[in-house]
């Protein structure tokens, strides 16, 4: 594994782990409670993260089959779905698209890594590298989320372990 992608592929295997953490023991219609009208449920927020792996598997070219792609074509936010998945649906997938993005990011190579990401973020940097690290941000930053709505709704604590 090339050595910028290391930390970044460590992120994404803690990530992985803490997001099922997060959605252990939560049933689906717990899931789908949100804190306030203004604010996802903890079953938008492991959709979303799920779509975000996808789309970080289609810049690294990698082969993912996004299940909830047509669902979540024209949404925008919570409000323009008319359903979420069932828990078990999205973690199905999000362990199937962790898979193929843990094998991806330990193929890349340097050119890849330095080349101008296709998608551009609110960073310095251009590259692709660039984009895997905001992206692993982004993964770390709705994962908290997931923790937070996951007490909110009265289940123990996400755990490391």
């Amino acid at each position: 594994m090339h050595p910028v992608v290391a930390p970044l592929a460590a992120a994404f295997r803690m990530n992985t782990r803490l997001y099922r953490n997060c959605l252990d023991g939560v049933d689906d219609e717990a899931a789908r409670r949100r804190p306030s009208g203004a604010t996802n449920s903890l079953a938008f927020v492991a959709l979303h993260l799920v779509d975000s792996r996808h789309f970080l598997a289609g810049m690294l070219k990698a082969e993912a089959t996004h299940p909830f792609a047509a669902l979540l074509q024209d949404a925008r936010g919570i409000d323009n779905l008319v359903d979420i998945p069932r828990l078990t649906d999205i973690r199905d997938a999000w362990d199937a698209v962790s898979a193929v993005l843990e094998t991806r990011l330990a193929a890349l190579d340097e050119a890849e890594l330095a080349a101008v990401s296709p998608q551009r973020f609110p960073l310095d940097d251009p590259t692709l590298a660039g984009a895997i690290s905001f992206l692993a941000t982004h993964d770390s930053y709705h994962v908290g989320q997931m923790a937070l709505l996951r007490k909110y709704l009265g289940f123990e604590p996400m755990r490391y372990t």
